[in-house]
């Protein structure tokens, strides 16, 4: 369970495996003009890898925003400085609320007799959720033979 030591070897190994495909390479000059290489953390990539949105459709909105965000920086080449600065703003803060809304959409939990959705954090806690379930077709049998019984057996864990 992650509550406790520091979290498992697993946990340990997800969040090593999700913190390095999210890094990216980025180039800058020093003092002396010698071009330095290093890895920085992309924030947008590891936004993207922690939201849990069940759409066949988000991929495009994200590619879709972020092109709106780039004609938005890339306004001062089209337009007087002044303009391209409030248009710029405007798409940052639009792509901001858009980041809110992916973000409300992602901690939605679904659940029906079928299936679930869980959100982000019952991912993480899912080794502490109880189980509850019940036993519709055994109430006419006494609570203890049902508990005693065969029904015990099919819904134990099998870790």
């Amino acid at each position: 369970m992650i509550g406790n030591d520091g979290g498992t070897s697993d946990h340990n190994d997800t969040v090593d495996i999700v913190f390095q495909s999210v890094q990216k390479t980025i180039t800058n000059k020093d003092d002396e003009g010698k071009i330095i290489t290093s890895q920085v953390m992309d924030d947008l990539a590891l936004w993207c890898k922690t939201l849990t949105v069940s759409s066949n459709k988000f991929a495009q909105l994200i590619f879709e925003a972020m092109e709106y965000v780039r004609s938005g920086m890339s306004a001062k080449n089209n337009m007087c400085s002044e303009r391209a600065a409030i248009w710029e703003q405007e798409t940052i803060e639009i792509f901001e609320s858009i980041k809110k809304a992916c973000d409300a959409k992602s901690s939605e939990s679904i659940r029906d007799h079928d299936n679930s959705q869980s959100t982000m954090i019952d991912k993480i806690n899912r080794n502490s959720v109880e189980k509850i379930f019940t036993m519709k077709e055994n109430s006419k049998k006494s609570l203890w033979s049902s508990i005693m019984g065969k029904e015990k057996d099919k819904y134990t864990d099998e870790d």
